[in-house]
């Protein structure tokens, strides 16, 4: 049995063909929609990329696994880890099945406890670039006929959007168009030749200065090119997708393609369009494509009804037929929705350190509150709650009318107060994690992109 999860970071939910988008961002995507079940309503558990892709990979809100604090942490060089109770998806796979091996193609921080359980551990974007996507191909050659676990992570979506796909032919000539598409992967001193700058302040800033130098920094164009860097990952997908037939081996595994976090276009936070996430639970930050082809089963399906991130790990325990852990919150995408014990959504963990967002969508309707100074393991502060905000987005998708500002409504925002309480109360069982020191390839990491200064 084989499975591949692809997480696609910063990628919005709306921003796929399959949702109705305008530009025709992923036709390979789309085809992979229709041979699988497609999740058009799915949530990560978190803003941004740490505490979302720890969720992924343990079923557990950022609460309960750990790594939920802010960047604040990280400008200081420390960051929490994931909490030794609870076990990262390849470790609870080899410890039922030691032959079946597992193989991660990401740059995550290995400090945080992203390399638990792995047999190979390539500390890479095997997407960026045609060497590093050659590796990825061959290592599913090498492992031709074993039971394995993929773990799949690209960058190339998230800030600096730097491929031209879809910018408009007259826009920039040539050279500049060539500048773009390989701006990722030129070196300091190249950089700064194409910006004509003297110092550098990392690859997300440096490509913001030649956007602005090239009249490219507006809102229109910025989408232009973040939808580019959606289309150069889904051609990425079709090669992989190729080569999987090739092998033999497309028919039988399961792949999951996801994204950890969406990103903000100018939605709700004026002049805001370019590297913009982790900062609230509108759905442009937290909605995110979810789409599992099973093998010879579940064909076109779209199932309408709420998930989350935390409910791929059971998802792929379920395919293998494994015990899911007692810790993990989620639930399997392969049981019937109306046989889940739970039909709430919650996202919590934000980039600011010196306030937390916790998020509850039930049905239709969406509440969302702002902490001031959380405390404790699950980062929470009831007596410091401000701007309560409770949206139906059946009839209100843009959420631009918060009904918690009714008199009428305030009974129900409250009801879902009490019930945040309770979830965070049990999900904190285990207590606060470690914090752990950075190596300094993560911090450079995180400056590149954009994170810290």
């Amino acid at each position: 049995m084989q499975v591949i999860l692809i997480s696609i970071d910063t990628l919005r939910g709306d921003s796929i063909t399959p949702y109705g988008y305008f530009r025709d961002t992923t036709p390979y995507l789309s085809q992979l929609v229709k041979e699988s079940i497609y999740f058009p309503n799915a949530y990560s558990n978190g803003c941004w990329t740490m505490p979302s892709h720890m969720s992924m990979l343990t079923g557990t809100l950022p609460s309960r696994h750990g790594v939920n604090q802010g960047m604040d942490p990280i400008e200081g060089k420390r960051a929490s880890m994931l909490h030794n109770a609870v076990k990262l998806l390849p470790e609870i796979l080899k410890a039922s099945r030691p032959r079946l091996t597992t193989v991660k193609f990401a740059k995550l921080p290995d400090d945080l406890g992203f390399a638990r359980g792995f047999d190979i551990n390539n500390t890479f974007d095997p997407f960026q670039g045609e060497a590093r996507f050659k590796k990825l191909l061959e290592e599913f050659e090498k492992q031709q006929g074993r039971e394995f676990f993929f773990f799949v992570h690209t960058w190339m979506v998230h800030a600096p959007y730097a491929q031209s796909h879809f910018v408009k032919e007259g826009k920039i000539n040539r050279e500049k168009r060539e500048q773009i598409d390989r701006f990722r992967a030129m070196t300091k001193e190249e950089r700064m030749k194409v910006i004509k700058k003297k110092k550098s302040k990392g690859l997300a800033n440096d490509f913001l200065v030649f956007l602005s130098r090239n009249k490219l920094f507006n809102m229109k164009d910025c989408k232009a090119l973040y939808d580019s860097g959606v289309y150069y990952v889904d051609q990425r997908i079709g090669r992989l997708i190729k080569r999987l037939e090739e092998l033999d081996l497309y028919d039988n595994v399961m792949i999951l393609v996801t994204s950890d976090h969406g990103e903000h276009f100018d939605d709700h936070f004026k002049n805001n369009f370019y590297n913009f996430h982790g900062q609230d639970f509108y759905e442009e930050f937290v909605k995110v494509p979810v789409v599992i082809k099973y093998p010879h089963r579940f064909k076109g399906k779209i199932v309408k009804q709420p998930v989350s991130l935390i409910d791929l790990a059971p998802t792929v325990l379920n395919f293998y037929k494994m015990k899911v852990p007692d810790f993990v919150q989620g639930e399997s995408l392969l049981v019937p929705h109306s046989r889940r014990k739970n039909r709430f959504i919650i996202s919590e963990s934000v980039v600011m350190n010196k306030l937390e967002r916790k998020m509850m969508r039930v049905g239709n309707l969406k509440y969302i509150i702002t902490m001031l100074k959380p405390e404790g393991p699950g980062r929470v502060n009831w007596e410091q709650v401000i701007k309560p905000r409770l949206y139906n987005l059946k009839q209100d998708p843009l959420e631009k009318n918060n009904l918690f500002e009714n008199e009428k409504f305030k009974n129900t925002g409250l009801n879902f107060e009490k019930a945040l309480k309770k979830i965070f109360k049990i999900s904190v069982k285990y207590g606060p994690s470690k914090e752990t020191k950075l190596d300094e390839d993560t911090i450079n990491h995180l400056k590149q992109l954009g994170y810290i200064q």
